[in-house]
């Protein structure tokens, strides 16, 4: 969903929230139109981001202000004690789109761990099946691709620097320096590390059985699933198998 759509739907919402306290007013109170106002935050969070979900708990509180609190159609306040509600409706729609927003992040964190899962075994038979360099590197992204929703990109050390190998596309300057620091550190770095954490990949160290080869980056769709210390595990058991294919089939070159 394009973020103009999102907020539109958003608003729409609220919309909705306003003409159904409207037309239950007189049988409710000011309070319970609230709890209208409330339900469509949260429904909004269920689906938005987490801006767009803020941005519907700030447009929340204005609209029912100005439609519901007395005087009426102003944003004039007379009753100093209707500002303490707006101030609970405005954290309570911000709790509510947080954890709706944290619930999301851990059922795609966990579909992605399930799947990675998944693929590690059809993988390790894949690279057992590839022959040439070329080969093993078609095999590591796709099924990055497939388990992660992520590109991945191999560097090997070449002479006294990290270079990238194959024909997919090269590593910009920041990326090989992130990487080269990888390499030099023996520890991933990058995305959802503490070394370079604003990065938008994560980079994993392919270390042989006669030592290190070179950088796995891995660049996520959604940077926020490699958050998760158990998708890092699985890509760093993803890595592990790599770096054997790579050092198998360099070896027979």
């Amino acid at each position: 969903m394009s973020p103009a759509r999102g907020y539109g739907l958003a608003a729409l919402v609220l919309v909705v929230c306003t003409a159904l306290g409207t037309a239950v007013l007189q049988w409710l109170s000011i309070t319970d139109v609230a709890m209208l106002y409330l339900l469509g935050v949260g429904l909004v969070a269920t689906w938005g981001t987490r801006r767009q979900a803020v941005t519907a708990a700030v447009l929340s509180v204005a609209l029912f202000d100005f439609f519901f609190v007395p005087p009426r159609f102003t944003f004039t306040v007379e009753d100093t004690h209707y500002v303490f509600t707006f101030a609970v409706m405005l954290a309570a729609a911000l709790v509510i789109s947080r954890l709706a927003e944290r619930v999301r992040s851990e059922a795609r964190a966990a579909e992605t761990r399930e799947r990675g899962t998944t693929a590690l075994y059809p993988m390790r038979g894949d690279l057992l099946e590839a022959h040439t360099l070329d080969d093993v590197l078609g095999v590591i992204r796709h099924h990055v691709r497939t388990a992660f929703d992520a590109d991945a990109e191999v560097l090997l050390r070449e002479a006294t620097h990290l270079a990238t190998v194959g024909a997919s596309g090269q590593e910009s300057e920041a990326g090989l320096r992130i990487a080269e620091s990888a390499y030099q550190s023996w520890q991933s770095v990058g995305r959802g590390t503490k070394t370079f954490p604003d990065a938008d990949a994560l980079y994993l160290l392919l270390v042989g059985t006669h030592g290190r080869l070179g950088v796995l980056a891995v660049r996520p769709d959604d940077r926020a699933l490699f958050d998760d210390p158990a998708v890092q595990w699985l890509l760093q058991t993803f890595a592990a198998q790599a770096a054997l294919a790579i050092e198998r089939v360099r070896a027979v070159r």
